[in-house]
């Protein structure tokens, strides 16, 4: 809650060095005025049961509590503040192109458990397929990325023998939507395999064809991990990345654990598992290859678990952004500020309670 705490008037908190001493030199002369008025009114034995004993201690507790309040206030007139973590980016300073897998190994139902209400069915009565590999990188770019994107330009290039381009460079959001939800399935794009070094090149070529200057430009590649590739043209793609400028973000799918491929009839009913040679293939996240990508792209890699919980901890906007992200300073002034009401109450009450309920 706390983090990168600073003030917007840090020098009020210079009164300090003035408001302490002199509230503790007006306790201590209070102090000591009030012990000889004592001693000249009277015994202290007799005063003491109509009146509040002078105790050393039950005074230093006193002055310490006003010190706190005075403290507080000061902390709360100084204006605290903390800064969030990016929440947006500047519009107009990017352009982003996500690159997704539509290969069969996306259509591995890893998502399923965790994905929204469809049509007002939870996930798991959904007919057909849902909450595949596809599924939730589409889910993520729609509810997540895009909204930090606004004012900035999303382009959508989807690969398997060979990339292509679904959505041109854009910010308007409702047709990039609209292209999502209709044309981007499991095989809508050419050839077969997991070819991300064609996607790659696709994305380069819409960035050369659509550059604008000043802006930055991100490649966000969604991947399984299978490579089925030539091993030569991935590295021509990615030197040309660097050569660009262009900074690269790896979001690794699916679950670590092989799992089955569902076939569903025109129902949407299951009715099998899908088969290689007469065998049920089995489907994982490729770790070992997300790690070797990674390593020669040097990109940043983010894994999106099937449980999701990682997936709330991350912060598009500063994740896409960069130095183009933009945080926003969150007020914290009424800690403090209540606080010291806090002591004042007690500070007050301590003035009217009757002499057997003080504990100081």
């Amino acid at each position: 809650m706390f983090k990168d705490l600073h003030f917007l008037h840090p020098q009020y908190l210079s009164a300090l060095w003035l408001i302490v001493p002199a509230a503790l030199c007006l306790l201590y002369l209070s102090f000591v005025l009030r012990r000889k008025a004592r001693r000249s009114f009277g015994e202290e034995e007799l005063l003491a049961r109509t009146s509040r004993p002078l105790k050393l201690a039950g005074e230093a507790a006193l002055a310490t509590l006003w010190v706190a309040l005075l403290t507080l206030l000061v902390i709360a007139a100084s204006g605290p503040v903390t800064r969030s973590l990016p929440t947006s980016i500047k519009a107009g300073s990017l352009q982003v192109i996500c690159i997704m897998d539509v290969s069969k190994s996306m259509a591995a139902e890893d998502y399923r458990a965790i994905m929204p209400m469809k049509d007002g069915k939870p996930p798991e009565l959904v007919p057909g397929p849902y909450g595949t590999r596809l599924d939730y990188a589409k889910y993520i770019v729609q509810s997540q990325l895009m909204p930090s994107l606004t004012g900035n330009q999303l382009g959508i290039v989807t690969y398997s023998g060979a990339g292509w381009e679904q959505v041109p460079l854009t910010d308007e959001w409702r047709s990039t939507k609209w292209v999502m939800d209709n044309f981007i399935f499991i095989g809508n794009a050419p050839g077969g395999g997991s070819h991300f070094d064609e996607g790659l090149m696709k994305a380069l070529e819409m960035f050369d064809r659509d550059k604008i200057s000043g802006r930055e430009q991100v490649i966000v590649l969604f991947t399984d991990g299978g490579f089925s590739g030539d091993k030569e043209i991935l590295s021509k793609a990615l030197a040309a990345v660097k050569q660009k400028g262009i900074r690269m973000i790896i979001v690794g799918l699916g679950s670590p654990t092989p799992t089955p491929i569902p076939v569903y009839n025109p129902q949407g009913q299951a009715v099998d598992l899908f088969k290689l040679d007469g065998q049920v293939a089995m489907t994982s996240r490729d770790d070992a290859g997300l790690a070797d990508l990674q390593l020669q792209s040097g990109a940043e890699l983010i894994k999106l678990e099937p449980t999701g919980g990682n997936t709330l901890h991350i912060s598009w906007a500063a994740t896409l952004g960069g130095s183009k992200a933009e945080s926003q300073d969150n007020p914290v002034f009424q800690y403090p500020l209540a606080l010291a009401l806090i002591l004042l109450t007690a500070l007050f009450m301590r003035g009217i309670l009757p002499r057997r309920h003080l504990t100081f």
